[in-house]
């Protein structure tokens, strides 16, 4: 049996992610996210293909986005002069995705609901099920940080990386008019954290941080591109940088 503290936090878990939900809008959405789809139907099937999907505003409708997609089961790149929609239904807390498709008759407009599974600033999952049961879509997201807009504060610096591309380290140098408080982390390309190279205390003039392709536990991480960002007093600057292996 579940201990009374237990089932405390099961609450305050709930009700957190409850409200959190309760306060998302449809404007959370807009930018670049990549991620994961896994694509159950009758004549298809594949787990864990990487996919994107950009949100942004436009179109003629009242109350939509409109979307682009590398998921063919959102997207329909044979039209892709014409829109395609998502909209936000808070009191199901699902994402409705308008897709348009060339049917004998013509051009139709099919509807895709989707249960938000699990939702964050900077996270999603979400998961549909076809009305006969045939078809099952599952997509799990993360806000590109490539895409988050900069605004280039006066009163700090963040110089690109050197040596860029690197292996198996490089220096990332950090200019800063006064002391100050703030953090210098490392995301992916998923915008998922890597390692954190400084939170708390920065101190005036130039710093040095090194990074050595490893990640927050001590593992190595793989090739790729990886961005570091700066961020002081809500103003923040972020560069690319590539690990070669």
């Amino acid at each position: 049996m579940q201990s009374l503290s237990t089932i405390k936090r099961a609450i305050i878990v709930v009700l957190f992610t409850a409200s959190y939900i309760s306060a998302q809008s449809l404007t959370n959405f807009i930018g670049q996210w990549t991620g994961l789809e896994t694509l159950e139907t009758p004549s298809l099937s594949y787990s864990n293909r990487n996919i994107s999907i950009q949100f942004s505003e436009g179109g003629d409708r009242t109350g939509f986005l409109i979307f682009n997609s590398s998921s063919d089961f959102l997207y329909n790149s044979e039209l892709s002069w014409s829109y395609h929609y998502l909209s936000y239904d808070k009191d199901l807390n699902q994402l409705v995705f308008l897709r348009r498709f060339v049917a004998p008759i013509g051009i139709l407009n099919e509807e895709l609901r989707y249960n938000i599974i699990d939702l964050t600033e900077d996270s999603f999952i979400a998961e549909h099920y076809s009305v006969d049961g045939h078809n099952y879509h599952r997509i799990s997201m993360h806000i590109n940080v490539l895409d988050l807009i900069d605004v280039q504060p006066s009163q700090f610096k963040l110089n690109q990386n050197f040596p860029n591309p690197f292996n198996p380290s490089t220096s990332i140098s950090v200019e800063i008019e006064r002391d100050s408080f703030g953090s210098l982390i490392i995301y992916n390309i998923n915008g998922q954290i890597v390692n954190i190279l400084n939170v708390g205390y920065f101190k005036a003039g130039v710093t040095q941080f090194k990074w050595n392709g490893l990640d927050i536990s001590g593992n190595a991480v793989s090739g790729g591109t990886y961005i570091y960002r700066l961020e002081i007093d809500g103003l923040s600057q972020s560069h690319k940088m590539v690990l070669l292996k």
